[in-house]
């Protein structure tokens, strides 16, 4: 409302600054002020600030503008960590909800349009979704030691790619006494798949053995025509994802709409019974193996050079 405002209140050809939280510039419900932007303003500057306020988690960026209409071609500044890039302010425009995908350096958004140019599908549609418990009172309901009646609930610091690890708390599910709470049949399913929420990169497990989860660790139900549980599993965890994750969305949330908007590619039969077997062995050792990730990168057809800036920048 404020930055609305003051892009009202100000005179053309006039200059306007703003630190902001770093999410206005991709999650969609502020999807409408990024239109605003676009469309009264040039964007001469954002700079990704990182974490500047003490207690405060969010990252901030600050936001520099002109008030007089984009020029076509106009590019925009972006300063983060030391290093600097120029975009094209109209590729904003043609983004869904006018998303400023700041993270997408101009060299890096061929490597994306192939990746998305690939025949695919999407969890929109494909999926079931469910939040962890939310207790309303964690030191009264959960248990750091089990005992009789009671049972193993997974946070999200239990999640790792392909497994989850050793419970440290225990509840007794008794749903009514709970603040919030999926229906029962999201835990007993007979698989799925629980991913961390707060998290810059992702992490899913496969479980097959109904288990509980707060908050911190959600889960998801792949209904992908044609594409096994193991498979999406495998996809998701996958290197390609993570780029796709740490450059088009760049947050520290694992959010559902981000998700709906990954790309899985067809495969075929062999393909995907490869990848399966792969994932149960990934599943029994606690790692994937390297033939996994050669599937991935060849279901996207990319290059040597093309993986090797994949595996580069999920590194950094």
């Amino acid at each position: 409302m404020f930055l609305e405002k003051s892009i009202q209140l100000l005179r053309k050809g006039g200059h306007l600054s703003f630190i902001l939280p770093e999410s206005i510039l991709k999650i969609k419900i502020h999807a409408d002020i990024r239109e605003l932007v676009l469309s009264k303003t040039k964007i001469s500057k954002i700079s990704m600030l990182g974490r500047q306020f003490t207690g405060v988690f969010t990252p901030v960026i600050r936001l520099d503008l002109i008030k007089e209409p984009e020029i076509k071609g106009s590019l925009v500044l972006i300063e983060r960590k030391g290093a600097s890039d120029r975009i094209a302010q109209d590729r904003f425009r043609k983004n869904e909800d006018f998303a400023f995908d700041v993270s997408t350096e101009s060299h890096e958004e061929g490597l994306l349009n192939k990746i998305y140019s690939v025949q695919h599908l999407t969890l929109s549609k494909n999926a079931e979704w469910a939040l962890g418990i939310v207790t309303g009172d964690n030191k009264k309901f959960i248990l750091d030691l089990n005992e009789h009646g009671a049972e193993a609930v997974y946070r999200g610091s239990n999640v790792y790619p392909y497994y989850l690890g050793a419970p440290r708390s225990f509840v007794h599910f008794t749903p009514s006494a709970f603040q919030q709470v999926a229906q029962e049949r999201f835990f007993r399913a007979p698989e799925k798949l629980i991913y961390k929420f707060i998290s810059k990169k992702l992490a899913f497990a496969y479980d097959d053995r109904q288990c509980l989860t707060l908050n911190s660790a959600n889960i998801l139900i792949p209904s992908i025509p044609g594409m096994s549980i193991k498979t999406v599993l495998a996809f998701l965890n996958s290197a390609v994802f993570q780029y796709i994750f740490k450059k088009k969305f760049s947050t520290h949330k694992v959010l559902r709409g981000d998700l709906e908007k990954l790309p899985f590619p067809l495969i075929g039969i062999e393909m995907q019974n490869t990848i399966e077997h792969l994932v149960s062995s990934a599943l029994c050792s606690r790692s994937a193996p390297e033939m996994l990730e050669e599937l991935i990168f060849s279901a996207f057809g990319l290059s040597e050079k093309e993986v090797s800036t994949i595996k580069q920048t999920i590194k950094e």
